[in-house]
């Protein structure tokens, strides 16, 4: 190895040294003593340490070599024997900081780089050019806000402004800077592993749907409001025996509106809530006992990000009946695990902060002691006239000039058709008047059609859309309402 080499490789080791322990310190939330680092050691922000590396994870591996090599755990500190001990001097480790604490971000200056030859400044850019890695779980909680202040953060989500009578006016939840999710008290290599797939179902973007625009399902929303939103407004209230819902369960008809409210729920309260979209892709695994370990890590996760919630699809499918033929022991093992971290022994504390919201088309199909852990189980019915009419106003806002005659014939018609079954009717009406359009501009190819402004849905386009679909849940809704009465709640 010739002198320049040699030089540029003992730069970059103690360069390598510096950022890991300036990304420990962050880590830790030592964010003054970083920032005088940067400052002393002249290191730039224009690296970050790398998202498979850090020290924690370069001490667990040494422990473990020198533990096979050498048969002990190696002595990394020893006692000083020429200190003397102050009265006031006791030794403060740092504390991982909870949920919900307010941490100041790290003040992001230019500095000078190290004082290096142009020669071996170049050299020395050249290779580090793939150091430039975004980490992954550490980085989950810590996105920057442009509603967020500049010096700290709010502990407790913002929901408007009020009016003179008192009462809140719509929620505007600002988003608070949330911990590294490393200051967990579990984290290790195997455990940052598991908390990096289940991190994958996080939404961190804004869905873009909101309660004003779902229609018919009033007593749903309500209930979802009062589950998750109203604890945060008024959290002296929910205390005790009148602590808001941690498991509801949404049934009914497919095309009913149960992934929308979950959809609208994640919208309304991001920023103040972390939303977990589990699906069975990410909780199941075909190596034995992971995925019991993938629910437990999710669940981790939630209640370090606490408030949180965990929202299922098909929740059937990972509860399905215990005593069914044919039940493998791997899918036994992970109902039970689930069932433990819903409601077990060390679980329901005040300061956990998990909702669990799952919907499903096939209720009697789950499991009974997954049934009894939920304490609302609401079914999502079919819309009423007022909501058919609701919806049909709300895709087409023509339909507002059709008569009443017409109304009322549409009011019978639609009688069996679910949320979702309106919205495709209209959009095939829709589809009908750029049918016609495209028609009429074939012959002239010098008409622009992007020019022409579409012409609104009549009812006669409406009523042909209508009959080319038929109700799909014909078969299954009163299988619904009697599994209901038996079961289920009544908002």
């Amino acid at each position: 190895m010739s002198f320049e080499q040699d030089k540029r490789s003992l730069y970059e080791r103690r360069r390598n040294i510096l950022y890991l322990v300036a990304n420990y310190f962050s880590i830790m939330g030592l964010d003054q003593s970083r920032q005088t680092l940067l400052e002393e050691t002249h290191l730039t922000e224009e690296f970050e340490v790398c998202d498979n590396i850090d020290l924690d994870t370069i001490y667990q591996e040494y422990c473990s070599y020198y533990l096979l090599k050498f048969g002990k755990q190696p002595k990394v500190v020893k006692r000083n024997e020429s200190y003397v001990a102050q009265p006031s001097s006791v030794p403060v480790m740092p504390q991982r900081k909870q949920s919900g604490s307010c941490r100041k971000r790290p003040q992001v200056t230019t500095v000078k780089p190290l004082a290096l030859s142009p020669r071996a400044e170049s050299e020395a850019d050249t290779d580090i050019k793939g150091l430039q890695t975004n980490l992954i779980v550490s980085q989950l909680g810590n996105q920057p806000s442009a509603t967020s202040p500049g010096k700290g953060c709010d502990t407790q989500p913002v929901f408007g402004k009020t009016t003179d009578n008192g009462n809140p006016t719509a929620a505007v939840a600002i988003p608070s800077v949330k911990p590294f999710i490393r200051l967990h008290e579990n984290y290790s290599s195997e455990w940052k592993e598991l908390a990096d797939v289940v991190c994958r179902d996080l939404i961190k973007k804004d869905l873009q749907q909101r309660w004003d625009q779902i229609k018919g399902l009033d007593s749903a929303i309500k209930l979802l409001k009062e589950s998750v939103v109203t604890p945060l407004q008024y959290p002296q209230l929910f205390v005790g025996l009148t602590k808001p819902w941690r498991c509801v369960l949404l049934h009914g008809p497919p095309g009913t509106g149960k992934t929308l409210l979950a959809r609208t729920l994640c919208s309304e309260t991001r920023g103040s809530i972390t939303f977990f979209n589990a699906t069975a892709a990410t909780l199941i695994s075909k190596w034995r006992g992971e995925s019991e370990k993938l629910i437990r890590v999710l669940y981790d996760v939630a209640k370090f990000y606490a408030p949180s919630i965990i929202f299922i699809d098909e929740f059937d499918g990972l509860a399905s009946r215990r005593d069914s033929v044919g039940e493998h022991e791997a899918s036994k093992r992970f109902k039970n695990e689930f069932l433990s971290l819903i409601d077990g022994l060390d679980s329901g504390a005040d300061d956990e902060r998990v909702f669990l919201l799952a919907s499903t088309n096939i209720p009697w199909e789950i499991d009974p002691a997954f049934l009894r852990r939920f304490e609302k189980k609401i079914l999502i019915d079919l819309p009423d006239v007022a909501g058919r009419r609701a919806i049909i106003n709300e895709l087409l806002p023509e339909s507002s000039d059709w008569g009443l005659t017409q109304m009322d014939e549409l009011d019978s018609t639609t009688k069996h058709f679910t949320g979702d079954e309106i919205r495709i009717v209209c959009k095939e009406a829709s589809m009908m008047v750029i049918r016609d359009q495209i028609g009429q501009n074939k012959g002239s190819q010098s008409a622009s059609t992007s020019s022409t402004r579409p012409n609104v849905v009549k009812f006669v386009q409406f009523k042909t859309a209508l009959s080319k679909i038929q109700p799909a849940s014909l078969g299954i809704i009163e299988k619904h309402h009697e599994w209901n009465r038996k079961y289920g709640n009544s908002s």
